[in-house]
């Protein structure tokens, strides 16, 4: 049986930054679920994305200095 689930399918990619910023705080910390609205496994995948776009150099580590 399929599970009938209400949340939208989410894809992240490291290599669309503009994306990733938006869940991203000026200071560079990674907003908590509580904030975004994400499921568990949803946050995972957008802080791994994240943290590859920020070691490829796509993104900051701090966007104030």
């Amino acid at each position: 049986m399929a599970k009938d689930t209400d949340q939208k399918v989410i894809h992240f990619s490291y290599k669309d930054p503009a994306t990733l910023r938006n869940y991203v705080s000026p200071q560079g910390t990674i907003y908590p679920r509580r904030k975004t609205g994400l499921s568990q496994k949803q946050q995972k995948r957008l802080a791994r994305a994240i943290k590859r776009a920020r070691h490829l150099a796509l993104m900051e580590f701090t966007q104030t200095v």
